[in-house]
């Protein structure tokens, strides 16, 4: 993945390239130490991350947005907390 994007960023050095990590188990090891080893790295890693949740397959498989499913459960308010994360970045410059 980062060969791709040291390759994409010669024909658009503008783009603004971040890491989310998606499917993260709660409260695990693993995710704390893979969010821990991004922070130093470019691109960064995103402060809001994904969970693994059974809705996000179920939504998949019935066609439907996990809002649509549930628009107060933990899946959408982490939808919405990347979103809201991701309009918060300043898209006018490059990433660092």
């Amino acid at each position: 993945m980062l060969a791709l994007i040291r390759e994409a960023r010669i024909y658009r050095p503008e783009m603004l390239v971040r890491f989310v990590l998606n499917r993260c188990g709660a409260r695990t090891v693993l995710a704390r130490e893979t969010a821990r080893t991004l922070a130093d790295h470019d691109p960064p890693v995103l402060a809001s991350t994904i969970g693994q949740r059974v809705t996000f397959a179920a939504a998949a498989q019935s066609g439907r947005l996990v809002f649509e499913r549930d628009d107060a459960g933990p899946a959408t308010r982490e939808i919405a907390t990347l979103a809201a994360e991701i309009n918060g970045l300043d898209i006018g410059r490059a990433a660092p």
